[in-house]
């Protein structure tokens, strides 16, 4: 069997209406909607933390606070920028 048909669907949908009632159906699809956009949502991110910062940017940021300008610096120009700044202390 490959799953629920048509017609097992509508009757679980007609059941879950009787039950629920159609405010209450409502409610509960809207619910589950909104649940399955934030999982959604959660796949989109890398598999470290949720808004962990990529490499770059913690480079980026390293450079800054040691007060490299990193405007218009790709990441290998902002490696070298400090290890020379780094080698320099």
């Amino acid at each position: 069997m490959n799953g629920p048909g048509l017609l097992e669907l509508l009757v679980i949908g007609l059941l879950a209406w009787l039950l629920l009632g159609p405010r209450r159906l409502a409610e509960v699809a809207r619910s589950l909607g909104v649940a399955w956009r934030e999982f959604r949502g959660y796949r989109a991110f890398p598999l470290g933390a949720p808004g962990a910062r990529g490499e770059e940017e913690q480079l980026r940021a390293a450079a800054e606070r040691l007060g490299i300008a990193t405007a218009g610096l790709d990441e290998s120009e902002l490696r070298s920028a400090l290890q020379a700044r780094l080698s320099k202390d």
